[in-house]
Parts: C-alpha cells; sequence; structure tokens
C-alpha cells in the first residue's frame, strides 16, 4: 500500500542521513469524496455505534501478522507505533510524524542509526494496564520474525536481522536494536543508510504489544491483544462479528492521536457488498470495508451523492503467474498472456473502479511512474508465442478469493488460458484464508489474483516488496510470482540505497519496464475506492496506508 512522497518530516530526516540531493518524488494519494468529511457535517458528535460489514474475517488482528487493508484498518484504531502517518488524507496523510516516540529520532552514524526517546506515560490496555516501554517495541519487532510475519523483510536492514532470523534463540535478540527502559530510549542501527526506514516505522507491523506477547496469531486471544490506542477489540468470533469499544486506560496525547468519537464498533462478518449496500439502504448498517458492487455504483452517485466517496489510492491489482511452475516457467507464455489480456475488458467487471494498467507502478506515484506500452492487446501474437513454447494443451489453475467481483475477473482468465489452447480452471478460498494461503510456497499456486495497497508512499514499496528475488519466503511470501532475476535484484538493492529524488524515481521506472518484459504478472487495473454509507455517518477520512480510520468517524444520529 503506498502513497507517494515521504512528508517534509521524513525529508528532512532523510537528508540529515548525510545523502545528498534529497527531494520529493511527486504528489501523494488524495482523498477525493463527494461528502462527509468533519469540516463539511458540522461539530463531531460524541457517542453511539458504529454498525459496519465485512464480507469474511480480516487476514489478522495481529500487528504482527495483519497484512491486508481490513486488518489494517483495525488496528489503525487500536495500537500505535513509534511514528505515524499522519491521520488525515491526501498528500498531508503521508506524512510521517511522532506518535508513541516524543519526538521524530536522532539521525546519526552517517545514517545509520536512529535513537527514540518514547513517550512516558502511555498505557496498555487491560489486562496489562502499564506503561509502554522500550524493551516491548524491541521485542514487537523480534516477534515478526518468530512467527514468520510476512513483514520481516522491512526490518532485515537493522543490524543481526539476519542473524536473528536464522536463529530466533540468539541472546539479545537482534543486536542491531538498543533498547534502554531506564532511559526510555531505543536505537536501531541498520547496515546501511535507509531512506524509507521511517516509513516501515509508521506502518502496523512496528506497532508496540507487551513484551512476552504470545509467539502465535493472537487474533483470537482476548489476553493478549492488547491495545494503545483509542479502541480494544472486546470480542473476535471468526465468522460472525468483532467488536470495538473504548479504551479505558487511553488519553489523547498529542494531535496525532485522537480520542475517537464513537463509542463502538460492532463489525459484522459475512455480509456481501450487495447486501451491505441494501443494508445502508435501509439504515441497518452504517459502513462496509468492501467497495461499492460495481452495477450499483451509477444509480448510487446519481441518486445519493452526499453518501458516496471515490477515493484514489496506490494500488496494483494483478495476475501473478508461478515462474517456478509449467507453463509459466516459460517466458513466452507469460508473454503471451499478457498480449492476450483485454485489460480494458478486465476493468469492465470491476465497474471501472480505476484504470487499466499494465505497469507494476501506480501513476499516483509522481516521477516513479512512466507508462509503457510493451504489451498491447494482440491475441494472434499470444497464439504464435504459445505454440512456440510447445506448452498448448496444458492444465493451468487460477486461483481467486470469493468476494465480489474477484471470482468474475478469474474466470475471465481462464477463458483467455483457454482460448489459447490451454485447460484452464478456478479455485476460488474465502477471502479470510485467501491471503495468507497464496503466500506459502507450501500451496503455491500456478496463477493468483493479487491486490496490493501501498504499505508506505514509495515506489520501493511495490518494486522491491513483490519482486525482488531476495525476498522470496516459504511462509508470508509477498513475491507471490516467484520471480528471481539475480540482475534485477542487485538493481532494486542499489535503489534502496540512493537518495530521494529524481535520480532514483528513474531508476525506479527502469525497474518498472524491466520487470514487465521478464512479465512474471498481468497486471490490469489501479483500482480506486468508491464506497457508500449511511447519512448519519461522517469524518470519513480515507489515509493511503490505514484506509479509512475508525477515530476520525462520528455519527449525527447514534
Amino acid at each position: 500500500m503506498s502513497v507517494l512522497k515521504l512528508s517534509g518530516a521524513a525529508i528532512a530526516v532523510a537528508c540529515a542521513i548525510a545523502v545528498a540531493g534529497c527531494g520529493s518524488s511527486g504528489s501523494g494519494t488524495t482523498a477525493g469524496s463527494s461528502g462527509g468529511s468533519a469540516s463539511a457535517d458540522g461539530t463531531p458528535v460524541n457517542g453511539g455505534t458504529l454498525h459496519a460489514g465485512i464480507a469474511d474475517n480480516p487476514d489478522h488482528l495481529d500487528t504482527g501478522l495483519s497484512y491486508a487493508t481490513q486488518g489494517w484498518e483495525i488496528l489503525e484504531a487500536t495500537n500505535n507505533g513509534l511514528l505515524g502517518f499522519k491521520k488525515t488524507s491526501g498528500a498531508a496523510g503521508a506524512q510521517i510524524e511522532p506518535d508513541l516516540a516524543t519526538a521524530m529520532p536522532k539521525v546519526t552514524d552517517g545514517g545509520k542509526t536512529y535513537t527514540f526517546h518514547v513517550r512516558p506515560g502511555v498505557k496498555f490496555s487491560p489486562p496489562v494496564s502499564r506503561d509502554v516501554r522500550p524493551s516491548d517495541i524491541k521485542d514487537s519487532i523480534e516477534r515478526m520474525f518468530r512467527i514468520n510475519s510476512g513483514g520481516i523483510g522491512f526490518y532485515t536492514g537493522i543490524v543481526g536481522a539476519d542473524a536473528y532470523q536464522k536463529n530466533t534463540k540468539t541472546k539479545g535478540g537482534i543486536k542491531g536494536i538498543v533498547a534502554d527502559d531506564a532511559k526510555g530510549t531505543i536505537a536501531f542501527h541498520l547496515t546501511e543508510p535507509d531512506g524509507t526506514f521511517l516509513d516501515y516505522m509508521a506502518i502496523p507491523f512496528a506497532f508496540a504489544m507487551p513484551k512476552g506477547t504470545p509467539d502465535k496469531d493472537i487474533s483470537t486471544d482476548a489476553s493478549a491483544r492488547v491495545a494503545t490506542g483509542p479502541y480494544m477489540i472486546k470480542s473476535y468470533v471468526p465468522k460472525d462479528h468483532i467488536t470495538l469499544v473504548r479504551n479505558p486506560n487511553f488519553k489523547s496525547w498529542s494531535k496525532a492521536t485522537p480520542d475517537g468519537h464513537l463509542d463502538e464498533i460492532d463489525i459484522k462478518i459475512g455480509v456481501t457488498p450487495e447486501t451491505a449496500t441494501n443494508e445502508i439502504a435501509n439504515g441497518s448498517l452504517d459502513w462496509d470495508f468492501e467497495p461499492v458492487p460495481p452495477d450499483r455504483l451509477t444509480a448510487l452517485k446519481a441518486t445519493k451523492p452526499k453518501q458516496v466517496y471515490d477515493f484514489p489510492r496506490n494500488n496494483i491489482t494483478y495476475f501473478e503467474m508461478n515462474t517456478r511452475k509449467a507453463p509459466f516457467d516459460n517466458l513466452k507464455v507469460r508473454q503471451a498472456l499478457n498480449y492476450a489480456t483485454d485489460r480494458t475488458a478486465l476493468a469492465k467487471i470491476f465497474g471501472g473502479q480505476g484504470t487499466p494498467t499494465e505497469n507494476v507502478v501506480p501513476p499516483t506515484l509522481g516521477a516513479s511512474y512512466r507508462k509503457h506500452d510493451l504489451y498491447p492487446y494482440d491475441l494472434a501474437k499470444a497464439k504464435q508465442l504459445v505454440a512456440e513454447s510447445g506448452t498448448k494443451g496444458q492444465s493451468v489453475q487460477v486461483w481467486s478469493h470469493s468476494t465480489d467481483p474477484v471470482p468474475k475477473a478469474a474466470q475471465y482468465m481462464a477463458g483467455v488460458l483457454n482460448s489459447l489452447g490451454y485447460k484452464a480452471s478456478v479455485k476460488t478460498l474465502d477471502e479470510g484464508v485467501y491471503w495468507d494461503t497464496i503466500s506459502t510456497q507450501k500451496v503455491d499456486p500456478q496463477m493468483a489474483f493479487v491486490q496490493f495497497d501501498q504499505d508506505y508512499p514509495d515506489a520501493q514499496d511495490f518494486i522491491d516488496v513483490q519482486l525482488n528475488g531476495e525476498r522470496i519466503a516459504d511462509v508470508g511470501n509477498q513475491v507471490h510470482s516467484n520471480i528471481d532475476v539475480p540482475a534485477l535484484n542487485a538493481q532494486v538493492d542499489a535503489a534502496r540505497k540512493m537518495p530521494l529524488g529524481p535520480a532514483r524515481d528513474a531508476k525506479w521506472a527502469a525497474l518498472d519496464k524491466a520487470y514487465m518484459e521478464q512479465a512474471p504478472w498481468v497486471p490490469f487495473i489501479n483500482l480506486s475506492l468508491p464506497k457508500y454509507v449511511s447519512p448519519n455517518l461522517h469524518g470519513v477520512t480515507f489515509n493511503g496506508t490505514y484506509y479509512e480510520m475508525f477515530p476520525n468517524m462520528w455519527k449525527s444520529n447514534g
């Protein structure tokens, strides 16, 4: 999930790293809507219950494991890290600011050491009910390595992290994280300067949990599911509901941490987007995690424009092709699928809720995006490439999750495969288990639907995280295609070390094209996020990383 540029504060710190030539990367994600900001709707009202719907279980309610937007939306309301993205929309929402830290970190050692002072007096929710300590933050980072988190790749640049990954019983943990509870400080020593390290510290993977949190998924463990934010998860029954209530230990410590207006957030699980739209219309639901069904959007915009938002987002949606498995271990086959895909037709399946693309990097990332046209629709050329590959007639299974309209997109892709002479089928899983399942080498589908939204605001998030072969993992694998080109991996590593600015942006744009020449994906759309909400719901604020933030929402009629 990515916004585009680092905030002025983040860039200032990056420049302090003594890397010359810092500059912005372009304009950030903006939240455009047709109604519902607090300033437009009057003074926020405290109290009331938000009735929300979600199609399936979130991937996890564990800061160390969640890697999907629904989980991050909930965890943003319950937990905090040393840093956070500003809790607002638009370009300002890309700005990084102190949260559990008292100030932005002191950067020394040529940009390789970041030292934070932990804010005193911030308490964990019951049953822990004590102040957050630097050792909690150290343990939260280390815990990710102990539970095979998909987020560990963000933190392997810390001194000793690679060794800890190999042996998580290493005495003292990750030696490059030095926590001093007596002084209230925590320092991170990096192996080399990294201008995006601050972004890593602002995403939910780096949120604080109490030292001693069990080394397992705590999503359904109420005693371990401890909060620092304005809300806490009171109950979670998979396939039934999630309930958030106010955290009795929370006291806002800055404008960066709003109190929240709602008393309770009740999330009903198993609500399809179609059902959610109907229930919002009849008043039994206020808000839904999913976008408006494509076939309902036009009418809703015409009849209820003040209840419809259309949020642009830094997104790339695609079908990955597993380069380790036939027939996609053949470059000609992967190129053929790209030529044979009508991206406009796929975009129509999503109701036109986005822009067709064949790029890796979204256009919202400014100078890091450079449109290329490697694969204009050409079915004849695609069939020729398949014939040359000698793979015609092989079986291919396309994986999809169950939330509309994704199964229809998977059926479209199966149709493309059949038209090229393959024997295609579709396998559909519940969305609540889909992302974890396709992220393991044990399952390792031939072809799968992937929807990737920014983790942090930089093109690096889209290329390094999803295409650098050095990041391939057995569990929590985000390089779903298993693409591994050593020469390109080296270029990605070099780009990560470059100072923020035009040269770095140009490198990401060049890598975008270079990877698509290898065709590990069939990218087809940069999705937007159209939402339909209750007329009583206000303060709906979209942030490029955290999405719609519960603490900002309020109801005019509880």
